[in-house]
Formats: structure tokens, C-alpha cells, sequence
């Protein structure tokens, strides 16, 4: 109970900012899940509740369409940077959660809300009783970076069918993934091992694919096919990455299953041209806010949701950027939390 309530008292708004973060102290037993998985979202409720939250009543959020964008890319010393709009059609203001387990690598992800229940109307801070729910924000992160320099995020493709391995490996879910990978790979070779050996479960009855960096400056697209198989696409040596919301095994010809190629061309546009490579995370951020568009606002036609927040992920000094709600004029910088008490949430 102890490194419980050290969690939920860690939680923290800078100012009148529209976004959280909250430090994970103590073991949120990942290991525990990974000898038994889950193959959607209530069996991983039912993990939680059954591990170290039986007395939260946890909700099964239904969980809007949203399209993202991402890119890897390096500066023209070699800094590898790795960007990311998170868009969702409904208010999702970001909560940002750094782990730092014993039995792995500190990290520092982002995740909304909204996964654990909470609307615009009733919003993290309000009391302890009300926050208990963070305490499974670690198994539903969506994008970030570890202490090694691994950048995963997980992007929506519509149009596809939602894989549902079954070749009897430990199943795991789209957002347990990112935390298998962020607390256990240092490099995108070491991820693509570690999803082998597990049966990935799309969440929310929607596909996905992953996109993964490292600082090394390798990146890597991983997405399934109809068959159910991993297909994995990376670029040309030393060229930028981009992913938005389609397979880029191939490129749909259908527009109505071509959601997010504007975005996915003016990324990779600007990162191929003579001298485009971005200098900075504040350059990285910039690129971002050209693919943005704030909730509310008008719109491309592909576009069902608004920019909910931006990271840029420094992946040769790992650390975080972030802007809220796409108000670009202010940034925080998140660092790695490599400190945080070990032991269980019952310690």
C-alpha cells in the first residue's frame, strides 16, 4: 500500500497545463502478466484487478477512432529523434507515466485518460479514492522511450482486420506490448525478438501497426496481414522513417483506406529533401505541429480526430518533449525517473 500511495501522491499538473504525469513507484509485476497474458481488454482488467487492484472498479472505456502520426529520423550530426502526434476524436488530454522497474528499464510513456475511464468532466487530481485507476496506467501506454534510447508508438490502421494470434505463445494486447518493449528492449532488433515470442491481440477491435527507433538511428515499421503474420518495414540505411494510418506493406488504392497519406507525404517530404533533416526536438516539434490539427478546428478530409498531444522522443539522450492540446507555444521536458522504490504495491 505504501508504494501505492507514493504513486497516486506523485501526480502532478504544471500549472494550468492540460496534461498529467504521475511517477510508478514500485513493481506493477509485468512479470506476473507475461506468464499468463491476455487476450483482450477485459482479461487484462481481469489481470489487474486480480493482481493489485481488486478494489477499483476499473471501467471498460469505449475507446474512439483515432489516426496518428509518426517519423524517426536523425540530426545531421547523427541525434536520433523519433515524433508523434497522438489524434483522437474525443477530449484526451495526456497523462505521461515514468517506471523505473527493477527488472528492467526505466521509461517514460504516454497514455490517455480515457483508457482508465476518466471524461472531461471527471479528470485526474480529484482526490485519492478518485486517482486509484492510475495505478494501472503502465499497462496501457500508447507511446515512449527508454532509458536505452527505444522509441514504440502504436498507430491506428482502419479498413484492416484486427490480428488475433493463436499459435498458443503467451497472448498479449496492444498496449502490453509497449510496455514489454519499453521495459524490456534496448534496440529495434531486440524488440522485433521479443514480439516473436508472443501472440499479439489488437485492442479495441481495431488494427494496428508499431513503429520503433532506436539511437542507434534504425527504425522499423511492424504490421500483420490478413494471414495474421508480422510483416516488418524498414527504410533504406540512414533514411527517415514515416507512419501514419495505413499499411505500408501497401499503399491502399482505395481513398476511403488511405487515411493519414497527406500527412505521411508532408513528413517524408520535408525529411527526404536536400538539407530537411530536422535539427533539434524543437525542429522535431515543429514538423509535428505542421501534421497537427487542433481539436475543434477545421480539418483535412481525412482527418476523424484532433492532435490530443506531440511528443518528440530524444533517442541519443533519452528524454521527452511534449506539447498539450496543440498549444505549441509552450513545452515541457520529461526526463528519465531511474530512482523510483522497487517493491510491491502492497509493500
Amino acid at each position: 500500500m505504501k508504494n501505492a500511495l507514493r504513486t497516486l501522491r506523485s501526480l502532478r499538473r504544471p500549472g494550468d497545463a492540460l496534461y498529467w504525469q504521475i511517477d510508478c513507484h514500485g513493481d506493477y509485476r509485468l512479470r506476473d502478466f507475461l506468464c499468463v497474458g491476455a487476450r483482450s481488454e477485459r482479461e487484462l482488467l481481469l489481470f489487474l484487478k486480480r493482481t493489485f487492484l481488486p478494489w477499483v472498479p476499473l471501467p471498460l472505456p469505449r475507446v474512439p477512432e483515432f489516426g496518428c502520426s509518426t517519423f524517426a529520423t536523425r540530426t545531421p550530426d547523427g541525434h536520433a529523434l523519433f515524433g508523434r502526434n497522438f489524434d483522437l476524436n474525443r477530449f484526451s488530454p495526456p497523462l505521461t507515466v515514468r517506471t523505473a522497474p527493477a527488472d528492467g528499464y526505466a521509461s517514460v510513456s504516454t497514455t490517455s485518460p480515457l483508457f482508465l475511464g476518466y471524461t472531461e468532466r471527471r479528470l485526474p487530481g480529484r482526490g485519492l479514492l478518485r486517482d486509484l485507476p492510475l495505478l494501472a496506467a503502465p499497462y496501457v501506454p500508447v507511446d515512449g522511450v527508454n532509458e536505452h534510447g527505444l522509441a514504440v508508438a502504436v498507430l491506428l490502421v482502419p479498413c484492416e482486420k484486427p490480428v488475433q494470434q493463436t499459435t498458443g505463445k503467451v497472448p498479449i494486447t496492444t498496449t502490453t506490448a509497449v510496455r514489454l518493449l519499453l521495459d524490456r528492449a534496448a534496440t529495434v532488433d531486440e524488440a522485433l525478438r521479443l514480439l516473436d515470442r508472443y501472440d499479439m491481440h489488437h485492442a479495441i477491435g481495431s488494427a494496428f501497426h508499431f513503429h520503433l527507433a532506436d539511437a542507434s538511428g534504425a527504425s522499423a515499421v511492424v504490421e500483420w496481414g490478413p494471414d495474421g503474420v508480422a510483416r516488418t518495414i524498414r527504410p533504406a540505411s540512414g533514411a527517415p522513417q514515416c507512419c501514419t494510418n495505413f499499411r505500408l506493406d501497401r499503399r491502399p488504392a482505395e481513398p476511403s483506406a488511405r487515411l493519414g497519406t497527406d500527412r505521411y507525404d508532408r513528413m517524408l517530404d520535408t525529411l527526404s529533401a536536400p538539407g530537411g533533416r530536422i535539427a533539434s526536438p524543437a525542429a522535431a516539434m515543429d514538423l509535428l505541429a505542421a501534421v497537427a490539427h487542433p481539436p475543434g478546428g477545421p480539418a483535412p478530409a481525412d482527418v476523424t480526430a484532433g492532435t490530443r498531444w506531440s511528443v518528440v522522443f530524444d533517442l541519443s539522450e533519452p528524454s521527452v518533449l511534449l506539447c498539450a492540446g496543440c498549444d505549441y507555444t509552450r513545452s515541457w521536458r520529461i526526463p528519465m525517473a531511474r530512482d523510483l522504490a522497487c517493491g510491491g504495491h502492497g509493500s
